[in-house]
């Protein structure tokens, strides 16, 4: 060899290929973290439907007023009637007395208007009945008088409309003939 010459030896590129051992370790750790994320996506499944279970469970079921038993209505009763008679009563606020009925009176409100009912469940059906009425057979609308325990008037220029079914006498405080006329057919049609 010459000094100018020189011998070049053969060069070779590096390959970057993985060695069969590398990759076989990725795809491992790839199958790895999707199986872990898939775990971690039914745990949260699972307590989803578990809140959710619970949830309904738990969830308020609506209230149904029991059907009264012919002759033994009460206040819960009559205000259902007369929902289901298209009439917007609510419960009032306290009770009233009537100087012409032997029983105190339970408010229910119908808008502004009052309606009191005078409930007669003296123990046995024929006994209340008598009772109502015997009460019934003294009431006199232009003379009657409606307080509140404490004595104050529930009346005032009002219409007092009375009417009466099952173990019930009601006395509506309204001057609105056409509601009078619908509570009238409730009451008369209470069990």
């Amino acid at each position: 060899m010459t000094a100018g010459s020189r011998s070049q030896a053969p060069t070779t590129t590096p390959s970057h290929s993985t060695p069969p051992q590398a990759s076989s370790s990725r795809s491992k750790r790839g199958s790895h973290i999707l199986s872990t994320v898939l775990f971690i996506a039914a745990i949260g499944f699972a307590v989803a439907a578990g809140y959710l279970y619970l949830q309904d469970r738990n969830a308020p079921t609506p209230r149904v007023q029991p059907t009264a038993q012919p002759g033994h209505n009460d206040l819960g009763s009559i205000v259902q009637s007369l929902k289901k008679g298209g009439i917007d009563a609510d419960y009032g606020r306290g009770t009233g007395k009537s100087d012409q009925l032997s029983q105190p009176g339970q408010m229910i409100t119908i808008g502004d208007d009052t309606l009191l009912v005078f409930i007669y469940n003296a123990g046995d059906q024929t006994s209340a009945a008598k009772e109502r009425e015997a009460d019934a057979a003294k009431i006199d609308t232009t003379t009657m008088k409606l307080t509140t325990p404490s004595g104050r008037d529930l009346r005032g220029n009002k219409a007092v409309h009375i009417s009466q079914g099952s173990n019930v006498i009601a006395v509506l405080i309204s001057d609105d003939d056409t509601l009078a006329t619908k509570v009238q057919t409730v009451i008369e049609a209470l069990p």
